[in-house]
């Protein structure tokens, strides 16, 4: 390594060559790496999907769900297996487990499924598919959401649609859009009882008609001796008028009966309920997603120029863009940058206080050339530009300057001894090199276990690597460039007539009064070391004294706001959709009326766009005319928060109107899950439903909850139909009535025709006005075999019930999940304890058969803890090693390990003081922070066996270490909290996730890095005289060891000694 470094100082040239040469790679790689909010993970989901027209959940359950579950029972690497068995659907999903290849699996999952052959007649072919991406709270994919407002008309806006989703498409960066707001297009055939019965004809008899008429047929070919020529019947009508004009009954005296003769042909949207407005506007909506490989920001920049472009030339339509996470990005990462840029301006300041300017610059040098290594090699670990990756960059800041100052000031040492700048920065580098590269490589194993770490904070690993790189590459800098370009008198030299010099030499004056006062309050703390090393006691009384007093809070993941405000509901099953857009249109007033308030209040527009949903929801899982929901977008601003919005919206809204709601959730995005989720599981149906039941009524007493609600609930009221003795003596069967009143009242599908871009269903039924009463139902004729008519009514009675809306299953058993929001989720903590501790025990006793597993946030929390406290234990394993071979001891490396606790307990500290409560995410601020107090402790410790090596007694050798380490601890202090400081205050919601790991880093540092300067070298002390205690009950004799004795030190020289000889 000396003859490396050496090179280096000899020819300059070449330290020149590599920073040009990362320089190069950095930027190439740079406009090449792709731009994400989030990073994306890896797929881990499979979905398996199931329509059954017009079939109800149990029939969905046994008929479909439960044969495909049992299916799947045994294939390798499938964790967990949800469902959900619905009206007309079920829903299955398959969770792969870590470590398994997700593509093998599907090919598993598609050859199971397909072996099943007993799926019910009419269900339709199963669809098995891979999630597309994954991200944090399902955010990975997306790109943005956008609007198509115009015409009062669904047919032209759908067309204009078709059209604008075909030319985005078509566009080079954009692969996967979704289209909302509409039903699917049907050829509606509608034909009276009347008719029917006047022709003597059966709903069968025109399916029949319709399936072998509309048909295209190919007939063989006629070979003549010049050419082939293919027979065909090109009949398939595709057009309401070439379906209308069907002969359904041709006779012998030439008379045709047409369709359109019997009943009405019509092209329209189906019947289910789905509708979309967007600022009081029908409209119809783009969910545009990208691939892992495709740059967000190329197709956000393809997206805004087609817009622009439709715009201008479509006056009477307009594109509206509701959200776009590509300009979310763009603050984010000018938000971030101006933060990295203010911490590198802050960190060279003050370098340049405490150090001389040419010397701190390239000591700061050492930030952005590792800064443009990692991106250089960042592309080929698939690294992209976000969110989290910023933050590596940010946190890592004052970390890379530590073993820059070390080298900086050691070279500077030895130069103030007379040596030659060239030899000084030779003797200077090589002194510090073990403990240099000793401490930056226990960073680096406290950091490099998260790479593996998986479940929810996988997405943590790009911070993991950018740290990790940035510091590998700062060792280049520091062991190869640094000292080339400090080998120089005019780097070396101090400056002493500038203005700027006589205010460093007046900080300089303050520092070595400040570094003196330390070192007498140390002499006198290690003149009674073995009272003063309990002085960090008092810091863990103070934390714990404060987290009892709630002045500390502690919780899974912070409450993050979002940009948004979504509303969504559902009344109980089988209610129309006008009682539901009613409520809706309800909402959006009163927003009208919160938004003028707060516009005269802020003299600023906080709301921007109110987007209403009929018809579906998307958290509550909900779809159907019951159920809608509304997205308030929000202007990000420092005024008000979305969490403070949704609680005042919720007090606006009539509380009777939401009594009457089954469901109804009034909050922002949740991106680590649900507050509270309890997952009910039991095959007694009865018993689950009432231990639910009896669960959501505690749940809601608790004060800090805002609303409960269960995926279960009561499904839509049914008529049972039963049969009188008279339908069987005429030779019916529940089968065949049933099949004639399914025929008029939900309809049959005829024929599925490609019109256009849609696959279109031509649908056989009564006309509307024909099956929207029970009397209707009543006169309902139904045909025997011999071809009598009878009213429904003389052959069936029926009862009125409520059935179900959804069944779910987890694993194979039924259940319920009964779910809480809190008006603040940073109490989720407190109020699953609670229900545990309250409840969840009670409930066991109560309901013998129902089992229990809390999941949501406490789940996602409890993986996380557990991966990390792999992580944590592993990384102590690497760094007890490294240190252990370092100092070849491992006493020494336990000495230093007992600075952890410090840095432990001075994070939770700081989050008291800066008002956050600690969670999840603090945990990787801290394991951060532990590198950092490991870094400073063994330079410490190693300044301190040098001393000893000197010839020092032991107190003189450690007050010297601690004096030696004064400046460059309060350097690394004063760096890594000014560089993370602007991060902490920062307001923007997208930072609020990584603000715990900076209060964790930031303030671990101020306290931890104080005390350990006032500690460490009195734990010195205190450990020598318990390895003398230890020692003498093993060794025995008369009088103990003395300290040099017993120190690792003498025992190295003593083995040396006899080597030699």
């Amino acid at each position: 390594m000396r003859k490396l470094i050496s090179y280096f100082i000899k020819y300059p040239i070449y330290a020149n060559a590599i920073i040009i040469i990362t320089a190069i790679a950095g930027i190439l790689s740079f406009t090449m790496m792709p731009k994400s909010f989030f990073p994306e993970l890896p797929p881990n989901k499979i979905y398996i999907n199931v329509s059954y027209p017009g079939a109800s959940p149990q029939e969905i359950e046994h008929g479909i769900t439960t044969r495909i579950e049992e299916s799947l029972n045994g294939i390798e690497g499938v964790e967990e297996i949800t469902s959900t068995s619905s009206e007309n659907i079920s829903n299955i999903t398959v969770e792969v487990g870590a470590g398994f290849e997700i593509d093998e699996i599907l090919q598993n999952v598609k050859n199971s499924v397909d072996e099943i052959n007993s799926f019910p007649k009419g269900a339709e072919k199963p669809s098995v598919e891979k999630q597309k991406s994954r991200g944090m709270g399902g955010m990975g994919n997306m790109v943005g959401y956008y609007a198509l407002t115009g015409p009062n008309d669904l047919f032209l806006l759908k067309e204009k649609s078709d059209k604008i989703e075909k030319a985005l498409l078509n566009a080079e960066d954009i692969s996967q859009i979704q289209v909302i707001g509409y039903a699917p297009i049907i050829i509606s055939v509608e034909i009276d009882e009347t008719a029917l019965l006047r022709h003597n004809i059966s709903f069968d008899d025109i399916s029949n008609v319709i399936k072998q008429s509309n048909i295209d047929i190919s007939g063989g070919s006629v070979k003549t001796q010049k050419e082939e020529i293919i027979i065909r019947s090109n009949n398939r009508k595709t057009s309401k008028e070439g379906v209308e004009n069907i002969v359904i009954i041709a006779n012998k005296n030439g008379d045709i009966l047409k369709l359109k003769d019997i009943g009405s042909v019509n092209l329209e949207f189906s019947d289910i309920p789905m509708k979309s407005y967007v600022n009081g506007k029908r409209a119809i909506s783009f969910l545009i997603k990208k691939t892992p490989e495709e740059d967000i920001k190329e197709i956000a920049k393809s997206v805004q120029k087609y817009i622009s472009n439709f715009n201008k030339e479509n006056p009477e339509y307009k594109i509206i863009t509701l959200f776009q996470f590509a300009d979310m990005l763009d603050q984010r990462i000018a938000t971030l940058s101006e933060n990295l840029i203010l911490g590198l301006l802050l960190v060279l300041i003050i370098l340049g206080f405490f150090l001389s300017f040419r010397l701190s610059m390239w000591v700061a040098f050492g930030i952005p050339f590792s800064f443009v290594g990692m991106i250089a090699i960042g592309i080929f670990y698939g690294m992209t530009i976000n969110m989290i990756s910023l933050f590596g960059m940010i946190l890592v800041v004052g970390i890379l300057v530590d073993d820059g100052i070390v080298i900086a000031e050691n070279i500077y040492a030895h130069f103030e001894k007379g040596k030659s700048p060239m030899q000084s920065a030779l003797d200077g580098t090589m002194e510090v090199v073990t403990p240099v590269f000793t401490s930056v490589i226990t960073t680096v194993f406290a950091f490099s276990t998260l790479l593996f770490v998986g479940g929810q904070m996988e997405m943590m690993q790009e911070m993991a690597f950018s740290v990790i790189a940035a510091l590998l590459f700062s060792l280049i800098e520091a062991f190869l460039i640094l000292p080339a370009h400090l080998s120089s008198k005019s780097v070396l030299e101090k400056d002493t007539t500038s203005y700027f010099s006589k205010i460093k030499d007046k900080v300089e004056e303050r520092v070595i009064s400040m570094r003196n006062a330390y070192t007498k309050l140390n002499t006198k703390f290690i003149n009674n070391y073995r009272k003063h090393v309990w002085t960090p006691v008092l810091l863990i009384i103070i934390v714990i004294g404060m987290s009892a007093s709630g002045l500390i809070r502690y919780t899974f993941f912070p409450s993050v706001p979002f940009n948004e405000v979504k509303i969504e509901f559902c009344y109980k099953p089988g209610e129309r959709e006008f009682r539901t857009e009613n409520f809706l249109w309800y909402v959006d007033s009163i927003i009208k009326d919160y938004n003028h308030e707060l516009i005269e209040r802020f003299n600023d527009t906080i709301f921007t766009d109110v987007s209403l949903n009929i018809g579906f929801t998307e958290d509550l899982g909900v779809s159907g005319s019951h159920a809608g929901g509304l997205r308030l977008a929000i202007k990000e601003n420092d005024l008000i928060s979305t969490i403070e919005i949704s609680n005042e919206l919720q007090k606006r809204i009539d509380p009777d109107s939401i009594a009457m709601m089954e469901k109804i959730s009034v909050g922002g995005f949740q991106q680590f899950g649900k507050a509270v989720s309890i997952s009910l599981q039991s095959e007694n149906d009865k018993e689950l439903n009432n231990a639910a039941n009896w669960l959501k009524e505690r749940i809601k007493s608790i004060n800090m909850v805002k609303e409960v609600m269960d995926n279960a609930g009561v499904g839509s009221r049914e008529i049972h139909i039963k049969l009188k003795e008279k339908a069987y003596a005429l030779g019916l069967n529940q089968a065949n009535i049933m099949k004639q009143i399914r025929q008029g009242f939900f309809g049959e599908e005829v024929q599925r025709l490609i019109i256009g871009r849609d696959e279109v269903k031509i649908w056989l039924r009564y006309p509307e006005k024909n099956r929207n009463s029970i009397d209707d139902l009543d006169k309902v004729k139904i045909k025997t075999i011999s071809g009598e008519m009878y009213p429904l009514q003389e052959l069936a009675s029926y009862q009125f019930k409520r059935g179900k809306v959804n069944i779910n299953h987890i694993n194979g058993t039924k259940e319920i999940r009964v779910d809480a929001n809190l008006y603040n989720s940073e109490f989720s903590a407190d109020v699953n304890e609670k229900i545990e501790r309250e409840y969840l025990k009670i409930m066991k006793n109560e309901f013998p058969q129902v089992t229990y597993k809390i999941m949501g946030q406490a789940e996602e929390a409890a993986d996380s803890g557990r991966r990390l406290g792999i992580a944590f234990l592993i990384s102590l394993i690497l760094i007890i090693l490294t240190i252990s071979l370092n100092f070849k001891s491992f006493y020494q490396a336990r000495l230093i390990l007992m600075v952890i606790p410090i840095g432990l307990f001075s994070a939770i500290l700081g989050h008291g003081i800066m008002g956050r409560p600690f969670s999840t995410l603090s945990v990787w601020g801290v394991i951060a922070l532990i590198g950092i107090l490991v870094n400073d402790a063994v330079v410490m410790l190693d300044k301190y066996n040098r001393n000893l090596k000197k010839g020092m007694a032991m107190d003189n050798a450690a007050i010297s270490a601690g004096k030696s380490r004064f400046r460059p601890i309060i350097l690394t202090t004063i760096t890594t909290f000014v560089g993370l400081f602007p991060l902490i205050l920062e307001r923007s919601f997208q930072a609020q996730f990584l603000i715990p790991m900076a209060i964790s880093v930031a303030f671990g540092v101020l306290f931890g890095t104080i005390i350990l300067l006032l500690y460490f070298p009195s734990l010195i002390m205190y450990f020598n005289d318990l390895r003398r205690v230890r020692w003498w009950l093993w060794i025995g004799g008369e009088t103990p060891p003395t300290k040099m004795d017993v120190e690792p030190i003498t025992k190295i020289q003593m083995r040396q000694i006899n080597i030699e000889k």
